[in-house]
């Protein structure tokens, strides 16, 4: 070992390519090189351990790191592993946890677009690497020349996936873009943030952007927009999502993804539009909650609508949990971790996770696609252990969890599962050309006709009722799967 009180000694885990590229872009570096003393590379490939790469030794696999970081007085470790899962990255965190080192990351192949190695990529972990979902950038030139000229609604698009949605397809060439909410602060934050991508000088004229303040249960407001601009395509990302929360406002979440989006599909068909998205969600599969079994609604309504015209295509894409999104676990953890305490539901709950670029190219993939009455299901890769999750977290933040930041369970909520499911037993799939997006193959078999007066009456219900517990009754009546889950409540510290 080189000592040299004025370096920090440094460790590359992985002597691929990646690793000998920052190695040697990091000594180029003048700050850099006066920073890091290399110590060496880790490699799992046992073959390699006691030779020399660059001239440096590969002292051991990952689970020497421990031994390494002893022996080596190791203060920053690297992680150049370009092609590395979730479970990788992890696995090589919890071998340092032990011990003061600063750890850094050479971010995926794909994040790197010119596919070349600058330091300056070279980043701290981020939730993403920890999950494993490596961020996928599609050619998009079949995404843009569908969009081209083309005029496309986005419904909740002040939400987290509509946004993106609006985003992405505003830097791209559609004719016009209207984008459509209730909640005014967010619509005004997407106008900010779309302002600069309209009047790109990249692009040969500005698109046309409108921001509509409108709810998807006002019908009529809803047709006068439609009649209007005429739509080619209507991504519907409208909906009440957060699970316990609609577990005791059971009838605005009927009022909203249900009969909101009975509004859009009649008024799709009435006016001739070419394409439907809607946008669904793993807990729509054996339901738990009010909030999935509504979304299982609507793509049982979709079925029904799809039989009514062949003018119109409808879709759906269901997915589970959007990394960052509004409300989810990563923000909240990381506010938690600040005060000292961060509160689990249960132990063993299980959740899968995707970043909220990737969600949304994978959505305009499913679009392109295209077809009559498809749901397509997105691969969500390997569910995470959300205590897993929160441990590391704490980790990367410098702490350890237990003494400097306390893990609370508080018990499952209303609704909540314990795991989510991308299918039911019955369902099967068929792959596409895209290895992430497959197609449901066959829906259970039920009466579309018989259904559809069932919603109607709910909705009535709903109208003049705030009744939650009769609300669920008639949900389990339309959705047979849906089933209320209960769990001993877990009150503890770890």
């Amino acid at each position: 070992m080189r000592v040299n009180t004025n370096k920090e000694n440094t460790l590359i885990v992985g002597a691929g390519g990646a690793g000998k590229e920052l190695f040697q872009e990091l000594k180029r570096d003048e700050a850099s090189s006066k920073k890091y003393e290399f110590e060496g590379f880790i490699d799992d490939d046992i073959t390699k351990k006691g030779t020399y790469v660059l001239k440096l030794p590969i002292l051991g696999t990952i689970d020497d790191i421990p031994k390494i970081l002893k022996q080596q007085k190791i203060k920053t470790l690297f992680i150049a592993i370009p092609s590395g899962s979730g479970a990788l990255v992890r696995r090589i965190i919890n071998k340092c946890k032990n011990f003061e080192v600063k750890i850094k990351i050479v971010p995926r192949i794909s994040e790197v677009l010119t596919g070349a190695l600058d330091i300056s990529y070279v980043r701290e972990i981020e939730p993403v690497d920890l999950l494993g979902r490596s961020i996928v950038r599609h050619d998009f030139s079949d995404i843009r020349n569908k969009l081209h000229n083309k005029s496309v609604f986005v419904f909740g698009a002040a939400g987290s996936i509509g946004s993106k949605l609006a985003e992405q397809i505003a830097g791209l060439t559609p004719k016009k873009l209207v984008c459509i909410d209730w909640w005014e602060n967010g619509m005004f934050d997407l106008q900010q943030r779309l302002e600069k991508i309209r009047v790109n000088p990249e692009r040969e004229s500005a698109i046309e952007i409108d921001y509509v303040i409108a709810n998807i249960q006002d019908k009529e407001k809803i047709e006068k927009l439609i009649v209007e601009h005429k739509p080619d395509v209507i991504f519907n990302a409208a909906a009440y999502k957060h699970v316990p929360l609609m577990e005791s406002n059971s009838c605005q979440a009927v009022n909203n993804n249900i009969l909101g989006t009975k509004n859009l599909f009649e008024l799709s068909i009435k006016h001739n539009v070419g394409s439907f998205i809607l946008i669904s969600t793993d807990k729509a599969v054996n339901p738990t909650s009010v909030m999935g079994a509504t979304k299982r609604v609507t793509e049982k309504m979709m079925h029904y609508y799809a039989s009514k015209t062949n003018k119109t295509l409808f879709s759906a894409v269901r997915f589970g949990n959007v990394l960052n999104s509004n409300g989810s676990v990563i923000p909240l953890f990381k506010k938690q971790i600040e005060e000292g305490m961060v509160t689990v539901t249960h132990k063993d709950i299980m959740r899968y996770f995707m970043t909220i670029d990737e969600a949304v190219q994978l959505i305009l993939q499913c679009w392109v696609f295209g077809g009559q009455d498809k749901i397509f299901v997105l691969d969500m890769g390997e569910p995470i252990k959300i205590l897993d999750l929160a441990k590391l977290m704490i980790r990367l933040s410098g702490k350890e969890p237990g003494k400097d930041v306390k893990i609370k369970f508080i018990g499952l909520r209303p609704g909540e599962k314990l795991y989510e499911e991308p299918l039911t037993k019955i369902e099967k799939t068929t792959a596409t050309m895209n290895q992430k997006i497959f197609i449901l193959q066959k829906d259970e078999e039920f009466d579309k006709e018989q259904f559809m007066e069932g919603v109607q009456e709910l909705i009535e219900k709903c109208k003049h009722s705030h009744g939650c517990e009769e609300t669920k009754e008639r949900l389990k009546e339309l959705i047979p799967t849906y089933k209320e889950l209960s769990y001993p409540k877990q009150e503890q510290d770890e």
